[in-house]
């Protein structure tokens, strides 16, 4: 009956003995450890096995996060004799995803508390401040060096403006309206008018595809924010000291419509890209850390998923992956 209720426990469980073997585990450990079981923990495991054999030697428990694989859950292991007397151990992984979803939630949950009021106290201020720049840049009896600090007003109060957008964007985002999208067209068209916008070299921003046309649904107001989020991301960070910026659309229909927006910079180290979709998380001091997780919650309302890939030869990507066209025909 004990084993039973071992292997239907939602938390990860395994029983190892003196030897380092495993001698139980339940589905939820084996889903944690990737799916794959051994006998020897040290091969299967090498980092928990070397918590444990810690544990057991001066009874020192390590219980800071940790992932068993690049592609699995965090992880917070945490240490037992099965008895007294007994040379087996107890370890449980817990999994650490459902409380950082609840406390992201508790973060979001407050934040639409507050965006009424965010609204009313800095966005009337920030139009005052703008309008009265407006004004003051039209008068005639302005130095040059003033109107250089007119403009520096007018582009940090454009800023600022924009961090409050999309803050308040978390509290208001609208119900997806998804529908028949054909990727490559929408790409090219989506390049020709970033590029009308944002004054660039002609071949900063660059789209290519596997096939003449890919289907996939979605809401394209919001896939086109996606893009401008991304690319404006590729754009600012993902360049080279002294060298021009790259950015390249690929889009492609492998294992279902999919957009990657490359980049040639200098890449992202692991332990930051553990964290880039997490609200308010940034590298910059000029960003919200808002931008990237924006953009993943948007995918997810389309069916979509937006992920960061490492490119083994430099750079950046980052890949979003679309729901098929099938939903639109008639079941």
């Amino acid at each position: 009956v004990s084993e039973l209720i071992i292997r239907r426990m939602r938390i990860g469980v395994l029983m190892i003995d003196g030897t380092g073997h495993i001698r139980l585990a339940n589905e939820a450990a084996m889903l944690l450890m990737g799916g794959q079981m051994g006998d020897a923990l040290h091969t299967l495991a090498p980092d928990l096995d070397t918590r444990l054999r810690r544990w057991r030697h001066d009874g020192v428990a390590d219980e800071t996060p940790m992932q068993l694989g690049a592609d699995l859950p965090e992880i917070v292991p945490r240490f037992t004799r099965l008895l007294a007397d007994s040379d087996q151990s107890l370890v449980f992984l817990d999994d650490t995803t459902l409380l950082s979803r609840r406390a992201e939630s508790m973060t979001l949950a407050t934040l639409g508390r507050f965006s009424a009021s965010l609204a009313h106290e800095i966005r009337n201020p920030l139009a005052a401040i703008s309008y009265a720049t407006q004004l003051l840049e039209e008068s005639k009896e302005i130095l040059d060096a003033d109107r250089r600090l007119l403009e520096i007003i007018h582009q940090q109060t454009m800023r600022m403006n924009g961090i409050v957008e999309n803050v308040l964007g978390l509290a208001r985002r609208e119900r997806a309206q998804p529908e028949y999208v054909e990727l490559v067209g929408f790409s090219r068209r989506f390049i020709e008018e970033y590029r009308t916008n944002h004054p660039l070299e002609g071949d900063t921003l660059q789209v290519t595809a596997t096939q003449g046309a890919i289907p996939a649904l979605a809401d394209p107001r919001q896939l086109h924010q996606v893009l401008v989020a991304l690319v404006h991301n590729a754009l600012t960070y993902g360049r080279m000291p002294g060298q021009p910026a790259r950015v390249h659309l690929h889009i492609s229909n492998a294992h279902g419509p999919q957009i990657d927006v490359q980049d040639r910079g200098p890449g992202i180290p692991e332990s930051v890209a553990a964290q880039l979709f997490r609200p308010f998380f940034t590298t910059s001091g000029h960003g919200t850390g808002l931008g990237l997780y924006i953009a993943r919650e948007l995918c997810r309302a389309n069916q979509a998923t937006l992920e960061y890939v490492a490119m083994p030869g430099g750079g950046c990507c980052f890949r979003i992956r679309l729901a098929g066209p099938h939903s639109l025909l008639p079941t």
